[in-house]
């Protein structure tokens, strides 16, 4: 039986653990350190880390000083656990001000919000209990179990309708719930209250199992690849492509278990259902040993090896 004290996460270990990897600087000495969350209540659906980039300080830079404490106040909520100030933004005042008398922890780092929360992410996974929340879709598609995992708005729902339409198996829509299997493999489930239902805009929410059949759903499956939407023009600022394929799968990590995500581009005319099963396919051969960019890297080296 676990102790009380290993069920519980202060602030202090977290920046222990994460100030090298986040590169935090406390902004407000130890204030907040002694805090305490429920390692059972932690899930990567819901992050108690707060991250505030750019955008966030955009939003109320046209406030008065006034209304931007009450913007402060409704953001610091009880439930907060620590809050990350990313990209190097400057801070009002009134920030430090609402932490140190709400009594949270207040950080700065450099690295852009968007690696903070994909840090945050990781290291929660990595700490939580054998079961786990993830704000994402999944499928059945080929022999693959696949999360389907991006912004709100991207378009992941439209995308797996469209899957499911070619005869590929819906397990979940909107939140999975993963958890490891005796043999250390991780699993995906649907919510009791959600299983076969998704949300359409536009149609409002439908019954998978209803419309397409009960072959094309699943109560569960294994979860072998992910792949991350993202848009375009915000993969171009980040000066993330890779042209060739050479670097990818990345890794995401789940409940501390390493699993390869692909990230595939979104902008208007791409056929994002098409590029998913093209992606299933590429890491299945992947899987058998075949990497197409290696391939016609050595072709190419051949042919400069002859001039």
């Amino acid at each position: 039986m676990k102790s009380e004290k290993n069920s519980l996460l202060d602030v202090k270990e977290f920046f222990q653990r994460k100030k090298d990897s986040l590169r935090l600087k406390p902004a407000s000495g130890r204030v907040g350190f002694a805090r305490k969350l429920a390692r059972s209540s932690l899930n990567i659906a819901q992050l108690p880390i707060q991250i505030w980039g750019k955008k966030e300080f955009n939003d109320m830079a046209d406030l008065s000083p006034v209304e931007r404490k009450k913007q402060l106040r409704k953001k610091l909520r009880e439930d907060t656990f620590c809050v990350i100030l990313a990209g190097g933004v400057r801070f009002f005042p009134e920030v430090l001000e609402e932490a140190r008398q709400s009594g949270l922890a207040l950080f700065l780092s450099e690295l852009p919000s968007r690696k903070c929360r994909e840090s945050v992410k990781e290291f929660i996974s990595s700490i939580s209990p054998d079961v786990v929340k993830i704000s994402a879709g999944l499928l059945r598609i080929l022999s693959l179990g696949v999360l389907i995992r991006g912004d709100s708005g991207i378009g992941k729902s439209e995308s797996v309708l469209e899957l499911i339409s070619r005869g590929h198996r819906f397990v979940c829509d909107d939140v999975v719930q993963v958890k490891k299997d005796e043999n250390g493999k991780l699993i995906g489930t649907a919510p009791r209250l959600s299983r076969n239902f998704m949300e359409i805009r536009g149609l409002g929410i439908i019954n998978i199992k209803e419309i397409f059949g009960i072959r094309s759903v699943l109560k569960q499956s294994g979860i072998d690849l992910v792949i991350k939407l993202r848009r375009l023009k915000k993969i171009q600022q980040d000066k993330e492509q890779d042209r060739l394929g050479l670097k990818f799968p990345e890794d995401y990590v789940i409940l501390g278990i390493k699993v390869p995500q692909i990230t595939i581009p979104v902008a208007p005319g791409r056929n994002i259902a098409t590029l998913i099963e093209v992606a299933c396919k590429v890491q299945m051969l992947r899987g058998k040993g075949y990497h197409a960019p290696q391939d016609i890297v050595r072709r190419l080296n051949r042919v400069l090896s002859l001039q």
